[in-house]
C-alpha cells in the first residue's frame, strides 16, 4: 500500500553510511528508459528500494515503476490517483500504459500466429513437470512484436473542439495572440514555405507540444533535424509498414512497381503495397548506374518481395516497357504462386493513345487546344469565360491523371453554351481585345459548329474508357473484381452508340481488341470476374462469358499447387457458390450482391465454403493498376526541388519514405474505407456531363484580387463604357444582371461578327441557322449521327 509521507522530500540516505544503497548503485547498470522516472525520487528505506512520487509525497514500496506509472496516470484498480499530478503528465502516462499494453496484446496475437499449436503442445505434455516451465520460457524468450506508434499522443490536446484550454491561454489578451502569430507568420515568409502548409494536421500538434513544454524550448537544429531526428521517424515509419503485414497474410497483396526519372536525370524505380486495408510505400532504388536489363530488373522484384513475403504477394504490376515485362515473366517462373501484369491504367492509356492516332481526334483536340490557350493566356478573356461560366473553369484537373485530352474535351463541351454567349457579348465586341486578328480568329472557332460536332463524337467514343479507367484509377477499393465486366461494358458501350455507323467505329474497335488480347487476357482477371457475386448470379453475364470458368480452373491449381485435396475441395465449392447454396443463399446475402464490394461480401458470407472463401479474397483485394507508384512522383519533385538538388538518395529516400506513408496513415485515420460497390450502369449510360464535376467551386476571393491586380497591369485597355468591379458582392450582382442578354441583341451581334469575319479572314464560313431556339441540330449535335 501507498502512504503519504508528511515531509516534503524524501530522506536523504548516505551512501557511505549504509552499504544497502551502495550495492545497488553497483549493481544496476541498465538506464532507466520508463518516462516515469522522470517524476519520481528512488531511494532505500530499511533494506528496500521505494519509490517517492514528486507531486503528492506518496511512497511505493512495491509495484515498481508501473505502479508508480498507474498513479500518476489515475488508473483505476491497483493504486490511488495522484491528487496533484499536472494533466499533461497524467495524460502522457495513461497514453503510455495504453500503448504498452496494445504492444503486449499484439505480440501475443502475433506469437499464437507465428508458432500455432506448438506452446498448447508444450503444455499438454502428460506427467512432465518441466512441461509449463519450457511453456513460460517459449512465451518469455520470444521477441515483442511492436504495434503502429502513436503519433501526436504524448500531450493532452488542449485546442480540438470540446477540450479543456488552460487558464493562462484563456487570459491571454488579443494582443499577445496577434503578436505570437506574427512570429509565425515571419517564420512562413522567411522560410519560403508555402501557406498551405499550415493545413498540415501536423501543424497544430507541433504548436501544442511546444506550449506544453513551456518556455524555454529550444528547437532541433539542421543536424538534429536531418541526422537522428530523421532516423527516428524513419524507425517510427517502418512499425507502421510492419503493420501491414498481418492483414498481407490474410488477404494477400500487391505490389506495384514504376521507374521515373527525376531533376538530376537519375532514373528511380518506386516500390509500393497494396492491400484493402491501404497502401504503404516500401523503397526508391536508383538505378542510374546500372543498365536496366530484365536480370537487372528482376533481381530488384525478387529482392522485393522476399522482404513482403512469397507467401503474402498475390500480384505483381509494373508498366508496359519491354524490359518490365520481360522481368515480370521471369518473376512468375521464380515465384509459381505470383501473378505478374501489366499496369491496367497505363494499357487503358494506350487505347486512347491509340484513339489519338485517327483524324477525327486529332483535329478536334487541335481545335479546343487552340481556344484554351487564348483564353488562359490572355487575362481579359479569361474574366469574361469565368463571368458566363458563373465561375466555373473549362479546363479542371482531371478526376484522373491520364486521359487528359479527352477529359478536356467533355469539359469543354459541357460549356458549349457559356462559351457562344461569351463571344456573343457586348463586353467581348466591344473591348480592345476584340480588334485582333488572334481574337477574331478564337471567336470564328467558338462559333465553329462543325467543331463542336465532332467533339461530341469524340466524347462518345472516349466516354466510356475514361469511366473504367477511373475505376481501375483509385486506391480506395480493390479492382480485380470489376475490370473484365467493366471493359467489356465499355466496348458494347461504343458498338450500341455508333451501331448505324460501323464502318466509323471499326478502327477504334480494333485498337480496344488489340490491347485486350495483348495486355488484359490473364486468369486472374477472368477469376475476379467469376468471383464478384454480381456477376455470378447474373444469368445473362454468366452465360456470355462463361469461358471465365476455364481461368478460375488455372488460378486453382496454380494456388493448390500439389494439393490434391485441397484442389478437390475448392472445385466442390465452387458447386456451392454457383447453385447459391449455404450462406450464399440467404436473403440478405442476395440483396448485398448489388450493395457490397465482392472482396467484403465474401468476407460476410463465404463461411460455407472456406477454402473457396480465403482463395475469393486473396483475388478480389488487388489491385489492377500502379498508378499509386506515380502519386509519389510529385513528392519527389516537391521534396527534390531546385534549391534542396544536393540531396543524397539515401536521405532523399527516407524523407519520402516517411512523408507518403504519415500520408497514408493520418488518411486512414480520417477516412474510412469506401464500401460504395462499382456500379456499371454508369458505364452503360450516356450522359452530358460525363466525368466532369458538377459544380466545381466559384472564384474565390483571393482569385478575385489576383486577377484585379492582372487587370490593373493590363497595357491594353478596355472601352470606357465597360466598368469592371470586382468586389466580391457586386460580381455577384454583375453575374445575375450582365449575364441576361436579350435573344435579339445576341443575334444581332452574332450577325456582325460573323460578317466581321468573312471580311477581315477572307475564309468562307458557314454557320447554322441564326435563330438557335429553333434549330434542332444546334439543341442536340448527336442527332446527325444516330
Amino acid at each position: 500500500m501507498a502512504h503519504v509521507d508528511s515531509s516534503d522530500t524524501p530522506t536523504p540516505v548516505d551512501s557511505n553510511s549504509n552499504p544497502s544503497v551502495q550495492e545497488s548503485t553497483e549493481v544496476r547498470t541498465r538506464k532507466k528508459t520508463d518516462p516515469a522516472w522522470d517524476y519520481c525520487t528512488q531511494f532505500v528505506e530499511e533494506g528496500k528500494k521505494k519509490i517517492k512520487c514528486m507531486y503528492c509525497n506518496a511512497v511505493f514500496g512495491g509495484g515498481g515503476i508501473h505502479r508508480f506509472k498507474e498513479h500518476l496516470a489515475k488508473y483505476p484498480g491497483n493504486v490511488a490517483a495522484c491528487p496533484k499530478v499536472d494533466p499533461e503528465v497524467e495524460y502522457a502516462m495513461n497514453n503510455h500504459i495504453e500503448e504498452w499494453k496494445a504492444k503486449k496484446r499484439k505480440a501475443d496475437e502475433d506469437y499464437q500466429e507465428e508458432q500455432p499449436g506448438e506452446e498448447t503442445a508444450a503444455c499438454e505434455v502428460s506427467n512432465n513437470s518441466t512441461a509449463p516451465a519450457r511453456c513460460g520460457a517459449a512465451s518469455r524468450g520470444r521477441k515483442r512484436g511492436t504495434s503502429t506508434p502513436g503519433i501526436g499522443k504524448y500531450y493532452q490536446p488542449r485546442t480540438n473542439p470540446g477540450d479543456q484550454p488552460k487558464i493562462k491561454s484563456v487570459l491571454q489578451g488579443e494582443a499577445v495572440k496577434q503578436k505570437t502569430d506574427l512570429c509565425v507568420a515571419k517564420w512562413f515568409i522567411d522560410a519560403s514555405i508555402s501557406f498551405n502548409a499550415s493545413n498540415s494536421i501536423f501543424y497544430q500538434p507541433m504548436i501544442d507540444a511546444v506550449c506544453a513544454y513551456g518556455s524555454g524550448y529550444k528547437g532541433p537544429n539542421f543536424n538534429q533535424l536531418r541526422g537522428p531526428l530523421l532516423a527516428k521517424c524513419v524507425e517510427e515509419t517502418r512499425s507502421f509498414v510492419d503493420g501491414f503485414r498481418k492483414t498481407w497474410r490474410e488477404t494477400g497483396c500487391t505490389v506495384m512497381a514504376d521507374g521515373w526519372t527525376d531533376r538530376k536525370r537519375r532514373t528511380l524505380i518506386n516500390f509500393l503495397v497494396y492491400c484493402p486495408k491501404g497502401t504503404v510505400f516500401l523503397k526508391t532504388v536508383d538505378a542510374s548506374q546500372s543498365s536496366k536489363t530484365a536480370d537487372f530488373l528482376f533481381k530488384l522484384f525478387r529482392g522485393v518481395v522476399n522482404f513482403v513475403g512469397p507467401e503474402n504477394v498475390v500480384h505483381f504490376v509494373t508498366d508496359n516497357a519491354s524490359n518490365m515485362v520481360a522481368a515480370g515473366r521471369m518473376l512468375q517462373d521464380e515465384f509459381p504462386s505470383i501473378y505478374w501484369s501489366p499496369c491496367a491504367a497505363h494499357c487503358l492509356n494506350l487505347i486512347l493513345s491509340d484513339f489519338g492516332k485517327e483524324e477525327i481526334v486529332k483535329r478536334t483536340v487541335a481545335h479546343a487546344s487552340s481556344i484554351t490557350k487564348y483564353i488562359y493566356n490572355h487575362c481579359y478573356p479569361l474574366f469574361l469565360m469565368r463571368k458566363f461560366s458563373k465561375g466555373q473553369e473549362i479546363l479542371r484537373p482531371a478526376q484522373t491523371r491520364f486521359a487528359t485530352n479527352f477529359v478536356a474535351l467533355q469539359s469543354i463541351y459541357k460549356h458549349k453554351a457559356d462559351l457562344h454567349a461569351m463571344v456573343i457579348s457586348n463586353e467581348w465586341t466591344s473591348c480592345a481585345y476584340y480588334k485582333e486578328a488572334r481574337a477574331k480568329k478564337f471567336t470564328k472557332s467558338v462559333l465553329d459548329q462543325s467543331f463542336w460536332k465532332d467533339c461530341a463524337i469524340v466524347c462518345q467514343l472516349s466516354e466510356p474508357i475514361v469511366r473504367v479507367l477511373r475505376i481501375v484509377d483509385s486506391d480506395e477499393r480493390p479492382a480485380m473484381g470489376y475490370l473484365f465486366a467493366a471493359f467489356h461494358a465499355s466496348r458494347e458501350e461504343i458498338v450500341k452508340r455508333f451501331q448505324r455507323k460501323k464502318e466509323f467505329v471499326k478502327p477504334f474497335l480494333s485498337y480496344i481488341d488489340a490491347r485486350w488480347d495483348r495486355h488484359f487476357d490473364k486468369n486472374l482477371h477472368a477469376a475476379g470476374f467469376w468471383f464478384n457475386p454480381n456477376n455470378q448470379y447474373n444469368d445473362e453475364l454468366r452465360e456470355k462469358y462463361n469461358f471465365t470458368t476455364s481461368g478460375v480452373l488455372d488460378v486453382i491449381e496454380k494456388y493448390a499447387g500439389k494439393d490434391i485435396a485441397l484442389r478437390s475441395n475448392l472445385t466442390r465449392e465452387m458447386r456451392i457458390f454457383r447453385k447459391a447454396e449455404g450462406d450464399f443463399g440467404r436473403s440478405t446475402a442476395k440483396n448485398d450482391r448489388q450493395h457490397m464490394l465482392a472482396d467484403e461480401w465474401w468476407q460476410t458470407y463465404g463461411c460455407s465454403a472456406p477454402n473457396l472463401q480465403k482463395l475469393a479474397l486473396r483475388v478480389l483485394s488487388q489491385t489492377c493498376s500502379a498508378s499509386a507508384c506515380e502519386r509519389n512522383w510529385s513528392l519527389f519533385e516537391h521534396v527534390h526541388s531546385k534549391k534542396r538538388n544536393r540531396l543524397e538518395h539515401q536521405r532523399l529516400s527516407d524523407i519520402v519514405y516517411v512523408h507518403c506513408n504519415l500520408r497514408l496513415h493520418n488518411r486512414s485515420k480520417k477516412t474510412t474505407r469506401n464500401y460504395d460497390p462499382i456500379s456499371l450502369e454508369e458505364i452503360r449510360k450516356g450522359n452530358e456531363a460525363w466525368i466532369v464535376e458538377d459544380n466545381p467551386p466559384r472564384l474565390t476571393s483571393e482569385e478575385l484580387n489576383e486577377f484585379r491586380g492582372e487587370l490593373a497591369a493590363l497595357s491594353i485597355q478596355c472601352s470606357d463604357d465597360l466598368v469592371l468591379n470586382l468586389d466580391e458582392a457586386e460580381a455577384d450582382a454583375m453575374e445575375e444582371s450582365e449575364a441576361m442578354v436579350s435573344n435579339q441583341e445576341n443575334v444581332r451581334n452574332q450577325e456582325n461578327i460573323i460578317d466581321d469575319l468573312e471580311m477581315s479572314l477572307g475564309e468562307d464560313f458557314e454557320t447554322s441557322p441564326h435563330n438557335t431556339a429553333s434549330d434542332p441540330e444546334y439543341e442536340d449535335d448527336w442527332g446527325a449521327f444516330y
